[in-house]
């Protein structure tokens, strides 16, 4: 089959896509993968047709807009919602007429949840077939566990399928806009009642749906469509290659081993306070630290704050290579970053910023794997040291552990592509 799989958002949302795309590759599948322009050198690399998106989105990530919904709206889901709609529809335009480029080029689609508008938009008229490629469980449902936002996690509940729903209509509404120009300018309806509240709901409820998550910790809800699949996590062969930079291979090696402490591309408008309430809190805890510059751009803000025996700010790392050793992981609940955490076997903790996080936070406690979560808007250096305190109790360790190997014994992509191939 010719296939083109659509991914979108940071390099924790596209990513996976790409092993998703080597696994089909691998199973003698033709595969171009469309993406944002910055992922052009990881796609092609690996020996994947890429088809650039001209968005940039590290500048939309930095963007005034950019910072204040990944950095400073956890406290309002709201606000939220508000503005990654406002983000999205400032390349909304651009998107679309280089996604009809792509019309009737293609046996399937697969789309991510920010691109499934624009992907039905485009087999209904150029053919093709559609299936939906997940990385959390945005499909609603009345199980806790299975739910992304549910007011009783640990239940069966109508109150979480009403919140599920709820979800739905806020992801028509906030990745809506590409769909919508889709739609338009292909002459199909644009009313908005159909583009962001049926549209959404429709396709997630209709499409055969692959989640690249592993089902321990997405278990399969009991009124789920039998075309809804937990596959296992889609991952990248390791890093063999890559080496460290001395100062951080020095570092490893001088002591105990650290905690991870980074939030991927989360930007924000305090990178000094950010920063500030890291260190402390790694200084509460009593523990070396490896800070993760990332999105918030910490390593521009170190001043003569950081004691180089006790903490050090790094720029990326493969998490594949880092995580296992380290003594603790405090992340942002991306759902990369938590396949990657799990993966590792160490136990981990999740300051959650947006959209989905939140549930890898909760999840993550609910299965005796890491800390319980805080929100963005709550971080203070106490509670950051209480975490971290957490990740060291022995019932936690052992449970990662154990958790890990069975995690690592998963074949996500291959589960994956045999469910692709079977729809």
């Amino acid at each position: 089959m010719q296939i083109t799989i659509f991914a979108s958002g940071s390099r924790g949302d596209v990513q996976p896509m790409i092993a998703l795309a080597l696994g089909l590759d691998a199973a003698g599948h033709a595969v171009t993968l469309a993406a944002p322009r910055n992922f052009r050198d990881l796609v092609e690399q690996r020996g994947i047709t890429f088809h650039p998106f001209s968005v940039d989105v590290e500048d939309l990530m930095r963007s005034d807009t950019g910072r204040s919904w990944l950095g400073h709206s956890s406290h309002s889901p709201l606000l939220e919602v508000r503005l990654v709609a406002r983000l999205v529809n400032e390349w909304a335009e651009r998107m679309a007429d280089e996604s009809i480029a792509l019309a009737g080029t293609a046996d399937l689609f697969i789309s991510g949840v920010m691109t499934l508008d624009v992907v039905d938009a485009l087999v209904r008229v150029g053919g093709g077939r559609h299936v939906i490629a997940l990385l959390a469980p945005f499909r609603a449902s009345r199980s806790g566990p299975a739910g992304l936002q549910s007011p009783q996690p640990r239940a069966d509940s109508p109150a979480n399928l009403l919140a599920g729903v709820a979800t739905e209509l806020a992801l028509g509404y906030g990745f809506g806009s590409p769909g919508r120009a889709v739609r338009r300018k292909l002459g199909l309806s644009t009313r908005r009642v159909l583009s962001w509240r049926s549209t959404y709901r429709r396709t997630l409820s209709t499409m055969p749906t692959v989640l690249g998550v592993s089902p321990l910790v997405v278990p399969v809800a009991s009124d789920w469509p039998t075309w809804i699949y937990p596959s296992g996590y889609w991952s990248l062969p390791a890093s063999r290659d890559w080496q460290p930079e001395p100062r951080l291979r020095d570092f490893l090696e001088q002591g105990e081993p650290p905690v991870y402490v980074g939030f991927g591309s989360m930007s924000t408008r305090e990178p000094q306070a950010t920063l500030t309430a890291i260190v402390r809190g790694l200084e509460l805890s009593g523990r070396r630290g490896l800070i993760h510059s990332g999105g918030a751009d910490l390593a521009g803000v170190t001043g003569g704050q950081l004691d180089d025996s006790r903490a050090l700010v790094v720029d990326d790392v493969p998490h594949d290579w880092l995580f296992s050793q380290m003594g603790g992981i405090v992340h942002h609940g991306g759902a990369g970053t938590t396949a990657a955490a799990l993966h590792s076997g160490v136990p981990s903790g999740v300051v959650s910023h947006i959209g989905d996080q939140p549930y890898w936070g909760r999840r993550i406690c609910e299965l005796g794997v890491g800390a319980a979560p805080i929100a963005r808007h709550e971080l203070t250096p106490s509670r950051l040291a209480h975490m971290i305190g957490e990740l060291a109790l022995p019932a936690v360790v052992a449970r990662a552990n154990t958790f890990g190997e069975q995690v690592r014994a998963e074949r996500g992509v291959d589960r994956a592509v045999s469910f692709i191939e079977r729809w």
